[in-house]
């Protein structure tokens, strides 16, 4: 992107350049102008003088409208790569916890149904997702068959 800008900035002070020097006769000209306020004569300068100061103060002026924009934009930049790291901090604990338990032998259903007395509530984890226990629907059409 900034290779980008460079090269657009050289194109267009190609072109300004370009204009002028194809119109050297008019931006040479000394004029002097004419200030309500100021007493005097004023010392006359160069057209082209005129032209890249009023070029600048174009420049200055765009800036600093879009000084406000871009104020925001850091602001907003700096949240949201705290949130970031936030999250990227939870992230790793999240797994650095998973794989604390994937180290640990997972409980067989017995010892899961011995500890949990509720059978519905019976989780195995098993790889990297929850799955619902298998043998807790064989339990369910068990229970049923027996009533």
């Amino acid at each position: 992107m900034k290779k980008a800008t460079v090269i657009i900035w050289a194109i267009i002070f190609v072109i300004i350049a370009f204009f002028f020097y194809d119109n050297w006769d008019f931006f040479s000209k000394d004029i002097s102008p004419n200030i309500r306020f100021v007493n005097g004569p004023i010392k006359p300068i160069p057209t082209f003088v005129y032209f890249i100061i009023f070029f600048f103060f174009g420049f200055i002026i765009a800036y600093l409208f879009n000084f406000s924009t871009r104020f925001r934009a850091k602001r907003t930049n700096k949240k949201l790569n705290a949130q970031v790291a936030a999250h990227e901090g939870e992230v790793s604990d999240l797994k650095r916890e998973l794989s604390t338990l994937k180290g640990l032998e997972t409980p067989t259903v017995e010892q899961a149904a011995e500890t949990k007395t509720d059978a519905d509530a019976i989780i195995e984890l098993t790889g990297d997702s929850l799955v619902e226990n298998p043998a807790k629907g064989s339990e369910d059409t068990s229970s049923k068959k027996k009533s």
